[in-house]
């Protein structure tokens, strides 16, 4: 055993001697960084270095530390395989763009006394002063640093760490209105967000550094935030946000009565969020986070294609009952059970006819007609940035309407099932294209970068507009029937294996320059629970 510490001893011994050579041999002064002791250094046999010391193996830990090395400088503790871990945990959760770290002066025996810049994005640095102990050496081993989470931060426990965030700032609608979760259950998450996010043309915040507990994120009640940097102004201030309190009010109200639903409303002329509002316990963001097929309000991008492709809304579009394609029979809804022979394009969008739209499937460009439609007229198949960091919302990857992978699938897709998964903020952008006749990419913070997408032609937007208003006036959306003449929708009843179908319904207005979209899972048909939640949200915002 004494044997095996005198080999490690002289490991370490090891160690420290390479180490105190480059002490001495290369110092941080920059005024000494090109000195002509540095050639030296090819020539320098480690055997020969100085003696450790404690001081010098106080600064090897320093450099080590500054330099990022933890697992080096955890070599020069009583306690390595506690200390680099703890050092690269604690560091990675600061994140500072750089360290200075300098020995200064000893405080007692063997206890030195070093300081701290931490520097940060924008230049904010935080200066302290800390503490290393060094245990002497003995006749088996080295100095060694006796290991503290205090050395980090003469504050630092144990069991936390420390971060560098602008304070949270008050999130506020368009109108000024403080939002809160306490008001607004559902958007808890968002603002949480939108409270830490960068404000486009808003100076910067000033950083603060919180001690918070290592396992729960949460601040430690005992210990103060230090601020560093500049005084926050604008961003960590006030967040002004697109989204309007009575909106969000109306919508959370409109979904109490229909339990795991969400709705997303949406400003067509500049894409900004009006409001997000969830009511589901197993999925708090339902209305940003669903990963569910539309149903037939898809039929809108697969009518816009057709129409793109040369069909009229005048132009045939039987109606059978049922329709096969290879293994695959497709049907209606129930009240469209026995067929409509004689449908026309409008027909089967008002009245919502499945295998019309199976049937049409062969006047498209081929399996990836959808997904470019989507793409390049709907601004889908893509990364968004709302103001809460870029994701493609509604799927776990870039693809909410993939590319077919075959004819069957292909039938299933041109009316929203196969697929194709959707969630009421990608449904809502899409009634709001057809609103505004171009795609404005949703976001929730004034002035970020959107996305853009080709404008859909004069003639296809106006049929769209005159489509989905035919869906009220004389299809499936009955449930808002006599509210504004300017109002058009599209209905869906998604079907699920196993389950009820989820209900689903989009609707815009450019007049009141307002789109929406809600599903209520396994709700069954659109106009039965998506439908009446859209007309409370309209009646809750005065468009009755």
């Amino acid at each position: 055993m004494r044997g095996k510490t005198r080999t490690i001893s002289a490991a370490i011994v090891a160690v420290i001697a390479v180490a105190v050579a480059s002490v001495v041999l290369w110092p941080r002064s920059g005024n000494d960084a090109s000195s002509a002791a540095a050639p030296a250094a090819t020539t320098q046999d480690p055997a020969a270095a100085p003696t450790a010391t404690p001081e010098t193996v106080a600064k090897a830990f320093l450099d080590a530390w500054a330099a990022g090395d933890y697992a080096k400088a955890a070599a020069f503790t009583d306690n390595a395989k506690a200390a680099g871990p703890r050092l690269q945990a604690v560091m990675k959760s600061l994140n500072p763009k750089s360290v200075q770290l300098t020995l200064g002066s000893q405080d007692s025996v063997n206890r030195y006394a070093f300081s701290v810049v931490d520097t940060f994005d924008g230049d904010s640095q935080w200066k302290y002063s800390s503490l290393v102990s060094v245990v002497p050496a003995t006749a088996t081993a080295p100095p060694l640093v006796h290991w503290s989470s205090a050395i980090i931060h003469p504050q630092l426990g144990a069991q936390a760490t420390l971060i560098a965030a602008p304070p949270p700032a008050t999130v506020v609608d368009a109108k000024g209105v403080p939002l809160a979760a306490s008001a607004h259950p559902s958007l808890g998450a968002v603002l949480s967000r939108l409270a830490v996010a960068k404000q486009p043309g808003a100076a910067p915040a000033g950083l603060r550094i919180t001690f918070v507990d290592a396992n729960t994120g949460a601040a430690l009640p005992d210990a103060e935030p230090i601020p560093i940097g500049p005084p926050a102004t604008g961003a960590g201030v006030q967040i002004s946000t697109t989204l309007d309190d009575k909106v969000q009010t109306a919508a959370e109200r409109a979904l109490a009565a229909y339990p795991e639903s969400g709705m997303v409303v949406i400003k067509p002329s500049t894409g900004g969020v009006l409001a997000m509002a969830s009511n589901s316990k197993t999925t708090p963001g339902l209305a940003y986070h669903a990963n569910r097929a539309p149903g037939s309000t898809f039929k809108t991008i697969t009518t816009a294609a057709l129409m793109q492709a040369g069909l009229k809304p005048s132009d045939p579009a039987p109606c059978p009952p049922t329709s096969t394609v290879g293994s695959q029979t497709y049907h209606n809804d129930e009240g469209l059970k026995n067929g409509y022979p004689d449908a026309t394009l409008a027909d089967a969008f008002e009245q919502s006819c499945n295998t019309s739209y199976v049937g049409l499937r062969d006047r498209l460009s081929g399996l990836s007609a959808l997904a470019d439609e989507a793409k390049t007229y709907f601004g889908l198949n893509q990364p968004w940035d709302m103001g809460l960091g870029s994701a493609t919302y509604c799927t776990a990857d870039d693809q909410q309407v993939p590319v077919s992978d075959g004819q069957e699938r292909f039938a299933a897709e041109t009316f929203g099932q196969g697929n194709i998964t959707m969630c009421p903020l990608t449904m809502a952008s899409v009634a709001a294209t057809v609103a505004s006749g171009s795609f404005k990419q949703p976001v929730l913070v004034p002035g970020w970068k959107q996305v853009a997408a080709t404008p859909l032609s004069a003639q296809v937007d106006g049929n769209l507009k005159t489509l989905m208003r035919g869906v009220i006036t004389d299809g499936t959306a009955t449930s808002l029937r006599g509210i504004s003449p300017t109002l058009g929708a599209k209905t869906g009843t998604a079907e699920r294996q196993n389950e009820n179908p989820d209900s689903w319904m989009i609707a815009m207005d450019p007049q009141h320059d307002i789109a929406v979209a809600c599903v209520v899972l396994n709700g069954g048909f659109g106009d039965d629970k998506a439908g009446p939640a859209i007309k409370a949200m309209l009646a809750g915002i005065g468009i009755r």
